[in-house]
């Protein structure tokens, strides 16, 4: 569940509700999202009883009070426009197909639900380090206001968090020895300029946490299926790289060059890296790897390790000679 009002805010103006009350996206529907969120908590309307009637009843007032109009709306023709459309609205449709969706995001009574605040405190402070996995699909059925704009929130939350707790660390003298793991990461850092504002912070974000966060004792690993479509910045300021198959070929395999320094004879042994699909079935798959980085018992010249990985967890753990006993 969302726990700040200023996501509520941001939510709202990414919706339809400002703009079946004639607010097009811009700075008045800003201001008026703002406005509710900054009034609603005076009002003694909690965030996380947002999808109440009686808080949905209270920002509905707020919006038809002269003072509040006049904020958002300066002249007298725009105002007299939107109380057209504000006395005419179905009220019980604006709160069961607009409102409620949205106030569902910060619900704490919703099933399984937990607050960026408690995943985060659990990720840091207790003794075992636990393992989370923070899927940001939503089911249809949920009943929940969910677009990629509120994913993009999601994540920017959970990374200013997990910044702000790393410096915080660092201050007391802490190390957080923490790995934070983004899957599918040519869309959350993608090279091109995203098109939403929102995506453009969570880029930013990320480039800016793999240079700064490294003290803190934060890693990050990013998994892509492309190596071009990633920002550059980012792939320059990895330390270790695993290269599997399939960029062999166009811009992909020019991205590889460039990592890798044009060490001919590196690239072309990559090349004939096998793919796994072309095997008669599953136990026959082999899973080769270029490796680069500290990794490397070679790395000190910087020549890429070669390595294929097993494919069932039994053969790791007996060539290992590991016991989970």
């Amino acid at each position: 569940m969302l726990d700040r009002w200023e996501l509520f805010a941001q939510i709202l103006y990414e919706s339809s509700f400002f703009e079946n009350l004639s607010v097009p996206k811009g700075e008045n529907r800003e201001i008026a999202a703002n406005l509710l969120s900054d009034n609603l908590p005076k009002k003694k309307v909690k965030l996380t009883d947002l999808h109440k009637r009686e808080s949905f009843d209270e920002a509905w007032l707020l919006l038809g009070q002269a003072d509040i109009q006049k904020i958002f709306y300066r002249t007298t023709a725009s105002r007299e426009r939107f109380n057209s459309v504000y006395q005419d609205a179905n009220l019980d449709e604006f709160y069961k197909g607009i409102w409620e969706p949205i106030a569902r995001l910060f619900d704490k009574n919703r099933t399984e639900a937990r607050t960026v605040e408690s995943i985060l405190y659990s990720l840091f402070n207790e003794q075992d380090k636990p393992l989370i996995i923070i899927d940001l699909r939503i089911k249809d059925e949920t009943g929940i206001f969910w677009n990629d704009t509120i994913q993009a929130l999601v994540i920017k939350r959970l990374l200013e968090g997990i910044r702000l707790s790393a410096e915080h660390a660092y201050a007391e003298k802490q190390n957080l020895n923490t790995l934070v793991l983004m899957d599918e990461a040519h869309r959350l850092a993608p090279a091109e300029n995203p098109d939403n504002d929102t995506m453009k912070q969570v880029r930013n974000i990320f480039i800016d946490s793999v240079r700064t966060t490294r003290k803190y004792g934060v890693g990050w690993m990013f998994i892509s299926q492309t190596l071009s479509s990633l920002h550059r910045e980012i792939a320059q300021q990895l330390r270790i790289y695993f290269f599997g198959f399939g960029l062999s070929m166009g811009t992909e395999f020019q991205a590889l060059r460039n990592l890798v320094g044009g060490r001919s004879k590196a690239l072309d042994l990559y090349q004939l890296f096998r793919d796994p699909q072309s095997s008669f079935d599953i136990g026959s798959r082999e899973y080769s790897f270029m490796t680069i980085g500290p990794v490397s018992p070679l790395s000190f010249a910087g020549t890429p390790l070669f390595l294929s990985a097993f494919t069932k967890p039994d053969e790791f753990l007996n060539v290992n000679e590991i016991s989970l006993e």
